[in-house]
This record gives structure tokens, C-alpha cells and sequence, in this order.
């Protein structure tokens, strides 16, 4: 018989590895696809995933609630991320999501992406997932764990702040 995944998060919390190298091969494959949609890259995606499940490990001793081991997983997944995104270096997912050097208007593709990485994170999220990512806001909210109804004011907000600061890019030239 099969474990469910609450029987395997509280062993992985005692101490067993095998329980939770089976979350692990359960898992895998749906964070990096999740990670990736933030990140740009399934190299990066791949490597954060790895830490997500490391970081799991050192925490599963911690975990309240096994059942909801799926959306532990995801969050931890989403903060490291995050803190990824908000480091110095370039994002990656603005960088690596649009291929500009293709697009017809190569400089009107490199200001919508210079503009989408000036957005709050929140925005910069579900426009890349929107349009980067091709998710629905239904797949979006539950990703995020957020109504849609957020995910829809949100990409509103963000379709403003981007007319904005593209017509002042306009205004420049």
C-alpha cells in the first residue's frame, strides 16, 4: 500500500530519509517547473529545487501540518526564489523569458523587459507567469496561494505601471 504524502512528512520529521526521498521524487519534477517559471531558466530552477528539498530536509522536524507537505514544499520553494529574484544580480527571468534578439523591435523588446524588471515583485510574478510562463490565473492564484481575484488586480496594477514608465521611455526618445 502506498503512503499518502503525511504519512511520508511525518517519518521524513522522524528522521527517515527513504520517506523522504520518495516526497522528494514525488515533488521534483512539479517544483522545478514552478521555480522555473519564476526564475527564467531550468538550470537555476533545477539547482533551487535541490535546495528547496535540502532546506526541507533540515526543517521536516518542523512541519505542523504533514498533510499540507505540497504547499510547504512550495512555499519554501517560492521564498527562496524570491530571495534570489531581490539579489544584485540580474534577473533572469527578465533576461532569458522573451528571446529579444529574435523579436522584431529589438529595442522596444528590451524596454518592456527592462520596464517588467523594474516592477514590484508581486507584479514582476504574475506577468512572468502569465506571459512568460503561460499559466491561467487559475493556475496562477493556486500557485501563489491567492484568490484569482488578486492575481487579476495585480496584473491589472502591473499592465498600469508598465503603460507608465514606457510612455516615459517614449517621452525620452
Amino acid at each position: 500500500m502506498e503512503r499518502t504524502d503525511a504519512q511520508l512528512a511525518r517519518d521524513a520529521g522522524q528522521g527517515d530519509a527513504a520517506a523522504f526521498g520518495v516526497l522528494v521524487e514525488r515533488y521534483r519534477a512539479t517544483l522545478v517547473g514552478y521555480v522555473a517559471a519564476l526564475l527564467g531558466t531550468r538550470e537555476d530552477a533545477e539547482e533551487l529545487a535541490q535546495e528547496t528539498f535540502l532546506r526541507a530536509w533540515q526543517q521536516a522536524p518542523l512541519l505542523r501540518d504533514p498533510a499540507a507537505v505540497s504547499g510547504w514544499l512550495r512555499r519554501i520553494a517560492h521564498n527562496l526564489a524570491m530571495t534570489r529574484l531581490r539579489s544584485p544580480r540580474p534577473v533572469p527571468l527578465v533576461e532569458h523569458a522573451l528571446p529579444c534578439a529574435e523579436a522584431p523591435g529589438e529595442d522596444r523588446c528590451g524596454a518592456v523587459l527592462a520596464a517588467v524588471g523594474r516592477l514590484s515583485q508581486p507584479h514582476q510574478e504574475v506577468i512572468a507567469k502569465k506571459h512568460f510562463g503561460g499559466y491561467t490565473l487559475q493556475q496562477i492564484a493556486g500557485q501563489l496561494g491567492i484568490p484569482e481575484g488578486t492575481v487579476r488586480s495585480r496584473l491589472a496594477r502591473a499592465y498600469g505601471e508598465l503603460r507608465e514608465m514606457l510612455a516615459e521611455e517614449l517621452k525620452r526618445d
